[in-house]
């Protein structure tokens, strides 16, 4: 018998880009203490679309207004969970391509975030490859639109097994 997932998320973030950089929110696993970087965006709510969510969650996250364009890639993925508390989780995050609207806050050479867990700044395009993006099959399939090469649309891995 298989064990059964606790927790399943659906997921909506953007690819935003600009002046040759990547929008991410530096994070640290409290689990492994192991330093990240996610996407901006968050968790669809009952009721909206994943283009609403992603747009959502950058007002929330950023105070900014967002666009999101065209889906580009799915991944889905198994993990640990992030906390002590929190057991296997399984996501389905759909990252679109998108825009922003509207000026990021910033004090001095750092994003302001309404949310004061977000630590958000631009990744060089060049460093990429080089930082810990996760999940690794978004950076893997990034690095490869990077260098015009064909990649799939979507991207199952058990970080679990």
């Amino acid at each position: 018998m298989k064990s059964q997932l606790p927790h399943h998320e659906l997921i909506a973030r953007g690819i935003i880009i600009h002046n040759g950089a990547l929008l991410v929110n530096r994070n640290i696993n409290a689990k492994t203490g192991e330093s990240y970087c996610a996407l901006p965006g968050g968790h669809v709510d009952e009721g909206e679309s994943c283009a609403q969510a992603f747009v959502r969650e950058v007002a929330e996250e950023l105070g900014a207004t967002a666009q999101a364009n065209d889906l580009c890639f799915v991944a889905e993925s198994v993990y640990a969970g992030r906390h002590d508390w929190d057991g296997r989780r399984q996501e389905v995050v759909l990252y679109f391509w998108a825009t922003l609207s509207s000026e990021l806050q910033v004090n001095g050479d750092q994003i302001v975030s309404p949310e004061s867990d977000k630590n958000f700044a631009w990744l060089p395009l060049s460093e990429i490859e080089a930082t810990n993006v996760l999940p690794l099959s978004f950076k893997n399939w990034f690095l490869a639109q990077q260098q015009n090469q064909s990649t799939t649309l979507y991207d199952f891995h058990d970080a679990t097994t």
